[in-house]
């Protein structure tokens, strides 16, 4: 076990001369009020001097005291300091109680001297600070417009809540950054579960322009480097359930976009970068898979002779037990036959899990999904930056790209039901909602292919 933080410092009474030059015994040195934290001494010097006789630092239980050799007014001098150093004592206690685990140097100097606090953060305000970072990244093209407006959203229900639970300090829905806690942070999320009834998935999306800002302030030393870590660790496990999110941005690959992508791995040299260009594809070509499943997919869930895939879909585990069959395609098939002849795994297709990982367990199953993502997202940003596509190329682009791919085929349309199934949504409802837009294409040529021309003669009066 670790040795437990101090709550508090006491001070104590130190008669201040240079000991390693000789000392004078007639010289008067000055009496400091000092403090020792975190092995640096803090100090102030007393109205009262001394000769080195009239001192004992053992005095008065180590805190230190003048001498009768003083003069008659050592008892009356000796308790003034400590009534002071007391006082101190007593201030600097109040804080840390106050603040656990915000006394830092710059607060007992400043208490020490009766001067404004002198603070970390610089009396920054955090709702303002998490804005800004917002503004900033906004501004540098890192974020799109609806995740900039959902987080300043976010942080005006944040103020909501410190208005409501009484957590704002120096204004009702305000906190100074250096406030900012992970227990507080947990306040946060219970508000955000028992008040506003948030899904686990809409609190993370919360969390994240807070855990970057902190990230950001953390490295200006504007509040402490462990706050950051405990804060960071605060998302919740996503339910498997709702592990990905079927909102769409507009973000596809047309036809013309998918050749010129086979064109790219074709000539790509990079080798694991081009593993995730074919694990896109299959993405693609098995139903618009979702990463999750990608990489949960097992050799058992295949059936090469009936050109098969059987597998209960991650997102809906919990509310269907029946495997999702897809038809494997000749390039799907292709891509299997090729990870079967590398032998990577002898349990799972692809190599984004050990053969030993359980997939039951919800949050290493979270933490692995978000590990690949990052990887094979970040390969396939680059891909997309060479491709000259206008926007940033992502795995969950795959599945899109084989919806309204397969929706709007001007030869072989899939209609909603057959890729609603595909897909694994639990009715067609949901593939109308997300893809509603971007079928308008197949719904007039389906509408003209009905070829009803029943009309009165409207020229007739």
């Amino acid at each position: 076990m670790g040795r437990a933080k101090k709550t508090a410092v006491i001070g104590k009474l130190r008669l201040r001369y240079d000991n390693k030059k000789e000392a004078s015994s007639t010289k008067l040195y000055p009496i400091y009020y000092e403090y020792n934290y975190n092995r640096h001494v803090i100090k102030k010097a007393s109205p009262f001097k001394a000769r080195i006789k009239d001192w004992s630092a053992s005095a008065n239980n180590g805190k230190g005291g003048l001498r009768s050799s003083y003069g008659d007014d050592y008892i009356r001098d000796t308790n003034r300091m400590l009534h002071y150093l007391s006082e101190m004592d007593d201030k600097i206690r109040e804080y840390a109680e106050k603040h656990p685990g915000r006394l830092t140097e710059d607060i007992i100097r400043s208490l020490l001297n009766d001067a404004p606090l002198t603070r970390s953060d610089e009396g920054r305000d955090f709702i303002a600070y998490v804005n800004e970072d917002l503004q900033t990244r906004y501004t540098a093209n890192k974020i799109k417009l609806s995740r900039y407006e959902n987080g300043l959203s976010g942080m005006r229900i944040f103020q909501e809540f410190l208005r409501a639970t009484g957590k704002g300090t120096y204004k009702a829905d305000s906190i100074y950054l250096g406030e900012i806690t992970g227990e507080l942070i947990d306040d946060y999320i219970a508000y955000r579960k028992n008040v506003k009834q948030n899904e686990n998935t809409t609190i993370n999306h919360s969390l994240t322009p807070i855990i970057l800002a902190c990230r950001k302030a953390a490295m200006k030393h504007y509040i402490a480097e462990d706050v950051y870590n405990e804060i960071k660790e605060k998302r919740l496990v996503i339910d498997a359930a709702t592990i990905d999110d079927d909102g769409f941005d507009g973000k596809y690959l047309t036809k013309e976009n998918l050749e010129k992508l086979a064109d790219f791995y074709n000539n790509d040299t990079e080798k694991r970068r081009k593993e995730y260009v074919e694990m896109f594809f299959f993405s693609f070509h098995a139903g618009g898979l979702r990463m999750i499943d990608v990489m949960t997919l097992q050799w058992r869930n295949i059936d090469l002779n009936k050109k098969e895939l059987k597998k209960v879909l991650i997102k809906t585990l919990k509310y269907q037990k029946q495997r999702n069959t897809i038809p494997l395609t000749p390039p799907a098939i292709r891509i299997l036959n090729k990870w079967q002849e590398m032998g990577r795994r002898k349990r799972f297709v692809f190599d984004l899990l050990d053969d030993d990982f359980d997939i039951t367990d919800d949050k290493a199953l979270y933490l692995a999904r978000n590990n690949a993502d990052r990887k094979v997202n970040q390969a396939l940003k680059v891909v997309g930056q060479r491709m000259g596509l206008p926007f940033t190329l992502s795995f969950h682009c795959a599945r899109h790209s084989f919806a309204i791919n397969a929706l709007n085929d001007k030869d072989h349309p899939l209609d909603m039901y057959q890729v609603s199934r595909l897909l694994g949504h639990s009715s067609t409802e949901t593939t109308e909602k997300v893809y509603a837009d971007y079928i308008v294409e197949t719904l007039g040529d389906k509408m003209n292919e009905l070829n009803f021309d029943f009309l009165p003669d409207l020229d007739k009066k």
